[in-house]
């Protein structure tokens, strides 16, 4: 048992003198039993009776001192600290890494974030790694809030909903990644990895793009259908799962997703097929607005015209150029392949915004 006797002489009037000792017993360093004894000069410290003292408003200044900066703060510190590595050892147990937490930790004190907060704002992400799925952008969701000084229950309504979408992604995902199709393709670019490490990474980097897919509002099944028409014979063959996972991540990005999904997935698959890198494909949406604000066409003939590109085989390099300088159909300036010279409603913003019902038929 240890104890902390800290002597402060107050003498009074009459210049009597007395001491007062502030005794700290503590044995297990997380709580302690502590006690205040006033004694006089002559008295020993086993004495049990406090003086009167005539300045009481010195002795309660005093008093307040001594709890507020060595008795209440030492207490109330051991024990939060004490809940915040309880709940830093639930989220390791679950697999998440222990930096991360550290940084978490440190920024809840700084912000004066309990540990209960803190739990309830984390606890989406631990349940997200006790089944073995990606965690890192609630943990992140957490941060930026806390960073924005965010209310607690708001960061924890969005972590929340953050690891309903990334748990609805997986099960779409996990069907998926089960082909042998991608199987093969994930063996071929490993690299140095072994394949169950490079199956892992994937398929938390598709798991991730499906769940900002459904934040964007695009249906289970407009992804469905985008990853079952993107294992075409070309892109199989090439093994490019990279240009896959970029084609999802653009998926709702891409202009006409929202009123004609089927439109942005024949156009992906067509880009995926034609042998566009991830990079270009994560080009496509900025250079579909880019074109129709250049060209002032609607969505639906932006869309015929990239896919007239796609059809004649012009690099993707060149696509994307005359995308994004408002060139919609390529060939030389002002060039208008067959079936966009009807360019009605241009110039016209009531025009730019129409969608047709159905999306516009390609020539297969």
């Amino acid at each position: 048992m240890e104890s902390k006797i800290t002597v402060k002489t107050i003498p009074n009037k009459n210049e009597t003198e007395y001491r007062m000792y502030f005794v700290q017993y503590n044995s297990t360093g997380s709580t302690g039993d502590y006690r205040l004894v006033y004694l006089p000069k002559q008295a020993s410290r086993d004495a049990n009776t406090i003086p009167s003292f005539r300045k009481w408003s010195v002795l309660a200044l005093l008093l307040m001192a001594v709890l507020s900066a060595s008795l209440f703060n030492p207490v109330l510190a051991q024990h939060e600290t004490a809940e915040y590595r309880a709940v830093q050892e639930q989220a390791t147990a679950a697999g998440i890494d222990a930096d991360r937490l550290e940084s978490l930790i440190v920024r809840a004190q700084q912000r004066g974030v309990s540990p209960d907060q803190l739990q309830g704002m984390i606890g989406p992400a631990i349940t997200l790694a006790e089944k073995d799925l990606p965690y890192q952008s609630v943990l992140q969701k957490t941060l930026e809030g806390m960073a924005k000084r965010v209310p607690a229950g708001n960061i924890r309504m969005v972590t929340e909903n953050i690891a309903g979408g990334i748990t609805r992604a997986a099960d779409v995902i996990d069907p998926w990644m089960a082909r042998s199709e991608v199987g093969a393709m994930v063996a071929a670019v490993r690299g140095g990895r072994e394949t169950g490490v490079a199956a892992r990474e994937f398929r938390s980097t598709f798991i991730e793009h499906a769940s900002y897919a459904f934040q964007q509002d695009t249906e289970e099944q407009t992804v469905r259908e985008f990853l079952d028409q993107a294992l075409t014979p070309n892109v199989v063959e090439r093994h490019a799962i990279a240009s896959v996972a970029a084609g999802l991540r653009a998926l709702p990005e891409m202009p006409t997703s929202q009123e004609n999904p089927g439109t942005s997935i024949r156009l992906l698959v067509r880009a995926l097929d034609a042998g566009f890198t991830p990079g270009e494909i994560r080009q496509l949406p900025d250079a579909f607005r880019s074109a129709q604000f250049h060209s002032q066409l609607p969505a639906d003939r932006v869309a015929r015209g990239l896919d007239h590109q796609l059809r004649e085989n012009i690099p993707a390099a060149h696509i994307l150029e005359n995308l994004f300088q408002g060139n919609v159909g390529g060939g030389p300036p002002g060039f208008t392949p067959p079936g966009l010279e009807n360019r009605e409603g241009r110039g016209s913003d009531r025009a730019r915004d129409r969608r047709p019902v159905t999306p516009p038929p390609f020539n297969d």
